[in-house]
């Protein structure tokens, strides 16, 4: 499906990225945060934690938000931030072996760093409440990334009394979706969905990545290629991550996904290191130049 992107819904879905990050800077050690930052008209629907350094035993981190639209709660976005500093990001990515993806080996081959994080990531349910009584106790979710979501969707729509109410020639409800993520979060959302395209689970029309790096090789691209769906690769020339993992000729055959928009950077006049040029804002402030740069990456007034 080759939808040529919409700045507007691209940035109004980034926000919801920006938003994990803003919760996870408000306590960077809890693994169920507030919510802050979601746009109107949307709730948080559960947390998403995994462990992200691949050379350590590292305890789960909050990395993103599963929301719904508060009108229809058949709507949801997934959203997942990326890791916070480029030398952790790098640490992440640091091994380039490749390995079939565990969720649908025959799609080509992935990442093992990607790979391996992916298989740790773990949805939180918000804790739902009855009238006057303390948060209702919930089995933990199990199973892959995409088992774990829909075992959610199945609670929630038992618990609206909708979950056996679905159309002709379907046996399940519709759940429009949109994933998006940004920088290690756009690599998990690529293989959330190409999971996702096997098993079914969601109704995906769109992922809308920013600075994603490069997630699987050629096969995979193509395999992702074909999924019916929009898909928009939104990265700064000047930043690094989407440059790596490297492409090494009859070595290492790393290949994007489709479809790319670039820009760049110093034309947004932000400040011009690699901080600023990976920041969730300045790929925001591109989309949506009415969404500020972060304070460190804009110029500096003249005196």
């Amino acid at each position: 499906m080759n939808t040529p992107l919409d700045s507007a819904k691209a940035a109004f879905y980034g926000q919801f990225v920006a938003a994990a990050y803003d919760m996870y800077a408000a306590d960077n050690n809890d693994l169920r945060p507030a919510p802050q930052s979601i746009p109107p008209g949307w709730e948080l629907s559960a947390w998403i934690n995994m462990s992200d350094f691949l050379f350590q035993i590292e305890a789960p981190k909050f990395y993103g938000i599963v929301v719904h639209q508060t009108t229809n709660p058949d709507n949801r976005i997934i959203a997942i931030r990326g890791t916070e500093g480029l030398v952790e990001w790098l640490d992440d990515a640091s091994a380039i072996v490749m390995v079939p993806f565990k969720q649908v080996p025959s799609a080509g081959r992935v990442a093992f760093g990607f790979d391996n994080i992916y298989s740790t990531m773990k949805v939180v349910p918000v804790p739902r409440t009855a009238p006057g009584q303390a948060a209702l106790a919930e089995p933990e979710l199990t199973g892959s990334f995409a088992d774990q979501l829909e075992q959610l969707a199945l609670r929630r729509e038992t618990e609206r009394g909708v979950a056996r109410q679905f159309a002709a020639g379907r046996t399940r409800r519709d759940r429009p979706t949109i994933v998006t993520g940004h920088s290690l979060g756009s690599a998990l959302a690529t293989l959330f969905v190409l999971e996702n395209s096997v098993k079914g689970k969601f109704d995906i029309s769109l992922i809308s990545t920013l600075a994603s790096p490069r997630v699987g090789n050629l096969e995979f691209k193509q395999v992702f290629a074909a999924l019916p769906l929009a898909s928009w690769r939104i990265f700064n020339t000047r930043d690094v991550v989407p440059k790596i993992p490297p492409t090494i000729p009859f070595i290492l055959d790393y290949e994007h996904v489709d479809a790319p928009y670039s820009f760049d950077s110093w034309l947004l006049g932000a400040n011009k290191n690699l901080g600023c040029y990976h920041s969730i804002d300045t790929y925001l402030h591109w989309l949506n130049n009415n969404l500020p740069l972060a304070p460190e990456c804009a110029p500096a007034a003249s005196p």
